[in-house]
């Protein structure tokens, strides 16, 4: 019982590298940051562009609280060595390992934060300017990204409104059909 605790903290305080400060202890970004912000929310992203080209996997299961199971963001399964893309334009904020993982994480100018992960190479720095579509880093044989509103983490798929689509079943309610209309004279 007391390893499962240790590790779990030991978890949040890795998590809490990758994403940043939290809400309380948070510290501001970089003053260059700042500027440019100021400057250019009149040109925050209207939309994000999947970071890598590969099928999710594994997608968003928001935990129902702190701790517990699910997936923040997607996961995907692509050939190690496949360029990771940035999903808009931003400011990298964390760029290095977290428990033997690399990530980038990128601060974009509507307030969203993307993190990117398990990369194989990472081509950016902390500081560092990007614009979409610009090289983060590699992919291994796995790739997490995710979107974050402050602390609150958010389907990627909601803001990604470029790339492929894929259609999926529909499947109706128990009882109903999608033809059941058309048979009553509607």
């Amino acid at each position: 019982m007391a390893w499962g605790l240790r590790i779990g903290w030991v978890a949040v305080a890795g998590l809490a590298l990758l994403v940043g400060p939290t809400v309380h202890g948070q510290t501001p970004p970089p003053v260059g940051f700042l500027v440019r912000q100021a400057e250019e929310s009149k040109d925050a992203p209207k939309e994000y562009s999947p970071p890598v080209d590969a099928e999710v996997v594994d997608h968003f299961r928001p935990p129902a609280h702190v701790g517990a199971p699910g997936n923040r963001g997607f996961e995907y399964s692509p050939e190690p060595g496949r360029p990771v893309w940035a999903s808009a334009d931003g400011e990298v904020v964390f760029a290095g390992a977290v428990a033997h993982n690399r990530f980038v994480t990128v601060y974009h100018r509507d307030g969203l934060r993307t993190a990117y992960g398990y990369l194989g190479w990472i081509a950016v720095a902390e500081g560092d300017w990007v614009e979409a579509g610009q090289l983060l880093g590699t992919t291994t044989q796995r790739f997490f990204f995710s979107v974050r509103a402050g602390d609150a983490y958010l389907d990627p798929g909601l803001v990604m409104t470029a790339g492929r689509v894929r259609l999926v079943p529909h499947r109706d309610p128990p009882g109903r059909s999608r033809l059941s209309a058309y048979g009553n004279g509607m």
